[in-house]
């Protein structure tokens, strides 16, 4: 019987010092345990929505180009297309490849372009390409 009592008195006290030990370690608005208002949630989910790229529909005429930049993207939906390039070419995400000036853009592939130097797409025919990111068109 006696023992029953130790073994209770034991496990209160541990119970007593985990308890006292957890509430020790989370300061309210410390690392371990931030605090965050409605208003500073909205503010960051705000910031992350508006900071999202939207893909964009472009147009283009025979002889025309769009010079994208870097981390920009494309995807040539329609028409006849092909790379515009003074250094190295331009990554295919989709094929694998990396294109050339003056390689012909395959349909339906996803482009990277990981520069601002210049490099973009110039069409053959009209074309409809989708891009992702900052550009211009020439």
């Amino acid at each position: 019987m006696k023992r029953i009592y130790i073994l209770i008195l034991i496990m209160g006290l541990l119970t007593v010092f985990t308890i006292g030990y957890a509430d020790s370690n989370s300061d309210p608005g410390s690392q371990q345990d931030p605090l965050a208002t409605k208003s500073y949630v909205d503010s960051k989910l705000s910031q992350i929505s508006s900071g999202a790229n939207n893909y964009e529909v472009v147009e283009l005429k025979p002889g025309e180009v769009i010079t994208l930049y870097q981390g920009s993207e494309a995807i040539l939906r329609t028409g006849s297309s092909v790379i515009v390039t003074k250094t190295d070419g331009v990554s295919d995400l989709t094929g694998g490849k990396d294109l050339k000036n003056n390689t012909i853009v395959p349909a339906n592939h996803l482009l990277l372009f990981p520069r601002s130097d210049g490099r973009g797409i110039k069409a053959r025919s009209d074309s409809i390409i989708i891009i992702i990111g900052k550009y211009t068109k020439n």
